[in-house]
């Protein structure tokens, strides 16, 4: 008996994926880091710490968003503005291709590289802005986008003093990029997960982190006219790290703005970190900036649902059945756990129908107590 409460009782309810929709055509183009750790220059060429000639989180963020059907295109900052003239690049063969299909339908500024390196943003073209300096009333930065009158700018992280916490407080619950996401009882999401236990173990005496985060916050007071705050720092809640603007909201420089904004809350942390932000964000962290760039590109946004299990419970011998309303539109896992933190993947790769959907696990060779869920994918 007590073996049969700990099977049904140590359910875990789902943490899920966005719905997704039928892309509109166009590419997402993100504006990843130029001076890498291996030009020649005072700094880079022996920075042997890495990453190297690559940015992971912002390859991480094309990855995320290739698995609900887009077309991304990561493009050195460098070659889409002024300085590309010093290398007898032309920035427009970037933002304005040839064959108008591949025109782009969101650009991505992630703040991997520098502010002075951010490029102008392209007229008319939906933008997400990670980089914190840009996202302010900033003249001296070609890259700003003026969603904040001021330039009080700042990026929060975990070698701030205390460390920055890892969660959002939602103001705009209803807005529809956060409409339905599960808050705790505080009206928090946590937008950073904690490390993993090994993640530091063979970095070298000296090397980069591979575990990292760091907000994209700017002063709440100064934001201009037409912003939406969606989210705010905890603990600090004067500091905006998730607002958006929509077309023809009004800027911090008197202007309208010529397309959607989106100033996440991520910083890709261009300034000698090891650029692995985005895979410290949370799996709902990961789906809020999926659905920001959806609405960005104009996109329905559906309100987000969590999966329904319909039943858990023992099905005889060693044996347990789960089911749950599932969907056409996604894929499903079912994943395990000893201890609430260490998370295997026991199935994968479950075809979405629409209605129920249902497997029976074999248990005996599991620990107990064992902890399941169902987890959706792209």
């Amino acid at each position: 008996m007590r073996q049969q409460s700990a099977w049904a009782g140590a359910l875990a309810l789902a943490i899920t994926a966005a719905t997704g929709l039928e892309t509109l055509g166009g590419v997402i183009m993100i504006s990843t880091r130029n001076p890498q750790d291996t030009q020649f220059g005072t700094e880079f060429v022996t920075d042997e710490k890495g990453p190297g000639m690559v940015t992971p989180g912002d390859v991480a963020m094309a990855s995320r968003l290739s698995d609900y059907g887009y077309s991304c295109r990561l493009i050195l900052d460098k070659l889409l503005g002024p300085a590309a003239s010093t290398i007898g690049q032309d920035p427009q063969a970037f933002l304005q291709p040839a064959n108008k299909d591949l025109a782009l339908s969101l650009i991505i500024m992630s703040g991997s590289g520098g502010s002075a390196d951010t490029p102008p943003p392209p007229p008319g073209v939906p933008l997400m802005m990670g980089e914190h300096v840009c996202v302010g009333n900033n003249a001296g930065r070609m890259g700003s986008i003026f969603m904040y009158n001021g330039t009080t700018s700042s990026d929060p992280n975990e070698a701030s003093s205390p460390p920055a916490t890892k969660y959002m407080k939602v103001v705009a619950p209803d807005h529809p990029i956060m409409a339905g996401i599960p808050l705790d009882a505080q009206g928090r999401v946590k937008i950073f997960r904690e490390p993993y236990p090994e993640e530091e173990l063979h970095v070298p005496p000296g090397g980069k982190k591979n575990f990292e985060y760091r907000w994209c916050t700017q002063t709440k007071a100064d934001a201009a006219a037409g912003i939406t705050v969606l989210g705010v720092l905890d603990g600090a809640e004067d500091r905006v790290c998730f607002a958006v603007v929509e077309k023809g909201g009004r800027l911090a420089n008197g202007e309208a703005a010529s397309a959607r904004l989106v100033q996440m809350f991520t910083n890709e942390q261009g300034s000698g970190g090891s650029r692995r932000v985005f895979l410290a964000v949370t799996e709902i962290g990961q789906i809020l900036f999926v659905r920001a760039a959806k609405w960005a590109m104009g996109e329905e946004v559906p309100r987000f649902k969590t999966i329904r299990i319909l039943d858990a419970k023992p099905a005889g011998g060693q044996t347990v059945a789960m089911s749950w309303e599932s969907s056409a539109k996604q894929n499903y896992a079912i994943q395990a756990s000893a201890d609430l933190r260490d998370w295997q993947t026991v199935i994968s790769d479950l075809v979405g129908v629409e209605g129920t959907l249902s497997r029976t696990l074999e248990i005996k060779e599991a620990p107990q107590p064992l902890f399941l869920r169902v987890a959706a994918l792209p």
